[in-house]
C-alpha cells in the first residue's frame, strides 16, 4: 500500500534464546522490508554483541532509503537438512535501492551452513523475465555489509561506547573509528554523499551471466552496485 509499512512487530535482538547468526538474519530482514525498527529489548541492559548488530550502518540505511521499497522473495528452496522440528529452508530475497544498488539477501534457515548462489537474471527478475532486465546485463560489484570493516563493529569497541560515562566520551568513541554517527550526519546526507560507511566492504564482483556465490551459515547481506 503506499505510504504503508510491513510491520513485524518489535525486534527480538537482545533478548535472549537465539543465536548471533539469527540475530543478524533477524535485523536484517526488518531492515530490507522496511519494518521500523523497534527494540524490544532493556537498552538499560544492553551488552556489546546487541550493540555491534543494530549499531551497522550499512544494514539502517537499507532500512532508512529514500525509495522505501521492500525486498522481494525470488527464490524458496525447501530441499535442506532440517532441524529437530522439521524445518528447514533457504531463501533469496532482492530489493531496489534509490541510488541504483540492489539488495541481495541470502537466508539460510537449514540445518548446517552451505553454499548458496544465484544470477543476475534472478535477482533482476521482477525488473524482466528470463535475463532480459537491463541490470542483467551489468557488472556489478558486491559488497558484503555484515563481515568487514565499516559493517560490524568490533566487540571492544562496542563495549567502549556503552563504558562511555558522556556524550562527549562516546562521540570520541565514534570519531576513533571514524564511525558513522548518525546524530551527527542523517542517513539522507550521507547517502547523498556516497559515504563509504553506508555499503559495507567489496569483496568482488558479478559479470553479466555469471553466478554469484556464497557461503551462509545463517545469513548474508550483499549490495549490488553497478560499476562506473
Amino acid at each position: 500500500m503506499p505510504g504503508g509499512w510491513s510491520d513485524l512487530d518489535m525486534l527480538e535482538v537482545g533478548l535472549g534464546g537465539m543465536t548471533d547468526g539469527e540475530y543478524v538474519a533477524h535485523f536484517s530482514m526488518w531492515a530490507a522490508l522496511k519494518s521500523p525498527l523497534l527494540l524490544g529489548n532493556d537498552i538499560r541492559k544492553l551488552d556489546a554483541k546487541t550493540l555491534s548488530i543494530i549499531n551497522n550502518p550499512a544494514i539502517i540505511a537499507i532500512s532508512q532509503d529514500p525509495l522505501r521499497k521492500a525486498v522481494q522473495r525470488i527464490a524458496l528452496n525447501t530441499s535442506v537438512p532440517v532441524d529437530s522440528f522439521g524445518i528447514g529452508e533457504t531463501h533469496i530475497w532482492s530489493g531496489a535501492l534509490a541510488n541504483g544498488d540492489q539488495i541481495v539477501i541470502f537466508l539460510n534457515a537449514a540445518d548446517t551452513a552451505l553454499y548458496m548462489q544465484t544470477t543476475l537474471a534472478e535477482i533482476f527478475v521482477m525488473d524482466g523475465p528470463h535475463g532480459s532486465a537491463p541490470q542483467a546485463k551489468q557488472t556489478w560489484d558486491v559488497h558484503d555489509l555484515w563481515q568487514h570493516g565499516h559493517s560490524r563493529m568490533k566487540l571492544g569497541d562496542a563495549q567502549a561506547l556503552l563504558d562511555a560515562e558522556s556524550q562527549e566520551s562516546r562521540h570520541a568513541v565514534f570519531e576513533r573509528l571514524d564511525w558513522f554517527n548518525a546524530s551527527t550526519t542523517s542517513y539522507a546526507d550521507a547517502l547523498a554523499a556516497n559515504d563509504e560507511r553506508l555499503f559495507g566492504y567489496k569483496v568482488g564482483e558479478v559479470k553479466a551471466g555469471r553466478q554469484s556465490e556464497f557461503s551462509c551459515p545463517t545469513t548474508c547481506g550483499e549490495g549490488l552496485q553497478a560499476e562506473e
